[in-house]
């Protein structure tokens, strides 16, 4: 008899996910590649008689460990483990049929980068293994090997790069860290920079319409970045990354973890810097360059904090510490008498939480607080345009998980609500007056969200969420349909539909 062992994490992190009972499946991958749910197959908690087998469907459910961390393991006569996911907090198995003999040497191939045909959205997970490909130094470097997400600069004389998915700007895709909104106001435009590459295990894209339970917008899709965490037995308890060139540029990322009886910690650093004025581009008649830089000069100081409070079963509580100091300069050289000028800084200072609550008597059933507050401050200045903006932001994204008779119908609701206080200060060329304009956006969002599964081979997520919005002193409604069908173990239909809407920033975003 083979076994198989899979360590789970001592908590599962987003509070969007907050665990209940272990659910998940179990699948013999055939010889012609086709999934079979394995019936039978024994599922227990290690050192415990806590343990349950799959049904008809290949499908199981098992009652959390008596104590964490805990070693959860599969067993099935005759089978060894071909490869394992996560979808959507269901722990899936793939097993192949072996041949027991007195000593066997197995090589494994895993896809650093993978599409789910089980969920409901169009999900695309790009692993480590992936990012290291893309040898990336922040986020906005991470889909050089990814088809999904295309990349291009903005301007070489700032150094901003965007995104497009779908063929649409990525001010259209929502941007979260472990369900938590990262990217918006004022990060909108040099927020892709500011997400160093050594900081993240995993990013999930979402082609499409997204969940309701994140937000109001995020058109074409959904991006989700989950860092390292201590608790993860894989990760490492000391990470530490240096690069240097030869055009003068560094950078340096060190990462610990830490993890007690109680407690995890996380500090992630980051610095980057480049003092050289590199300009190599002219015309073809003058190698010597053309005057303007062919990137900025930039000064980065980058620090994230995260700590996990496990010492109640039923109670989880994350708590992290965010600051940001950049300083970029661009164009015409300094020696270039009455040079045009690019100047940016920007600094950030952000605290978030998150605390979940499962009941006690049935833990299919949980409610989830997450929290952020921010203050950011951008000074700019392109030749004689100046411009100089704080922003400062309250969140809360509250949210409730129960079902409907059984699990097959699942149903999450809740409300949120975002506070953004804008400052912004502009003198330029092409306005008469734009000084010191205040702008309060207040918005006010209650939502719910609808799973139904039918065995494996059908989904339907039906999502609604209504925002008030109070400057435009209006509601806005965001109906969101996702629905997946496997006619074969090989084959996925998928079809989505829903509207939704964003607040521009007029000056940022431009």
């Amino acid at each position: 008899m083979k076994k198989i062992v899979i360590i789970i994490l001592a908590l599962i992190s987003s509070i969007s996910a907050i665990s209940q009972d272990i659910k998940g499946r179990v699948y013999e991958i055939s010889k012609q590649g086709s999934e079979i749910p394995v019936i039978g197959a024994n599922v227990y908690w290690e050192g415990t008689t806590i343990g349950t087998t799959t049904d008809k469907k290949g499908t199981y459910i098992i009652q959390e460990p008596p104590s964490l961390p805990a070693t959860l393991n599969v067993s099935y006569i005759g089978y060894t483990l071909d490869s394992k996911q996560v979808v959507e907090g269901e722990y899936i198995f793939y097993l192949r049929q072996s041949i027991d003999l007195q000593e066997v040497e197995v090589e494994g191939k895993q896809n650093t980068t993978t599409w789910s045909t089980l969920t409901p959205r169009n999900v695309q997970t790009i692993s480590t293994g992936e990012l290291v490909k893309a040898a990336c130094c922040n986020l906005s470097e991470c889909f050089e090997t990814n088809a999904t997400v295309d990349v291009t600069y903005a301007d070489a004389i700032s150094g901003l790069k965007t995104i497009q998915m779908l063929g649409l700007d990525g001010f259209y895709v929502q941007i979260n860290n472990e369900s938590m909104p990262l990217i918006n106001g004022l990060l909108s435009s040099y927020g892709l920079s500011y997400v160093p590459g050594s900081w993240i295990e995993s990013i999930q894209i979402t082609k499409g319409m997204g969940s309701v339970l994140n937000g109001h917008d995020g058109f074409t899709g959904q991006m989700n970045l989950e860092y390292f965490k201590a608790e993860n037995e894989d990760s490492d308890r000391l990470f530490w990354g240096v690069h240097a060139n030869s055009e003068g540029k560094f950078e340096n990322n060190i990462l610990l973890a830490k993890k007690s009886d109680k407690w995890t910690n996380n500090l992630f650093t980051h610095i980057s810097y480049l003092g050289t004025e590199i300009d190599h581009h002219g015309s073809h008649h003058d190698h010597a360059g053309d005057g303007f830089l062919d990137m900025p000069k930039v000064r980065q100081f980058n620090v994230l904090n995260k700590f996990k409070y496990i010492g109640f079963d039923k109670i989880q509580f994350q708590f992290s510490l965010k600051g940001l100091f950049e300083e970029r300069i661009g164009g015409q050289k300094e020696e270039i008498i009455d040079n045009y000028l690019v100047d940016i800084h920007n600094d950030l200072f952000e605290m978030g939480t998150k605390t979940g609550y499962i009941n006690p008597e049935d833990n299919n059933k949980s409610i989830g607080l997450q929290t952020s507050w921010k203050i950011h401050d951008q000074q700019a200045q392109f030749g004689n345009n100046k411009y100089s903006a704080l922003q400062e932001r309250a969140y809360l994204n509250l949210m409730i998980n129960t079902y409907i008779n059984n699990t097959d119908h699942i149903l999450r609701y809740g409300l949120s609500y975002s506070a953004d206080r804008y400052t912004e200060d502009l003198t330029a060329n092409i306005t008469a007056s734009y000084s010191d304009v205040k702008r309060v956006d207040l918005i006010s969002g209650i939502f719910s969200e609808y799973n139904f599964t039918k065995d494996a081979n059908f989904n339907l997520n039906t999502g609604f969420r209504a925002d008030y919005y109070n400057i435009t002193n209006k509601i806005y409604y965001s109906p969101r349909l996702n629905i997946k069908y496997n006619p074969s173990s090989s084959t996925v239909v998928r079809f989505s539909l829903g509207k939704g809407f964003r607040i521009p920033n007029v000056i940022v975003d431009n």
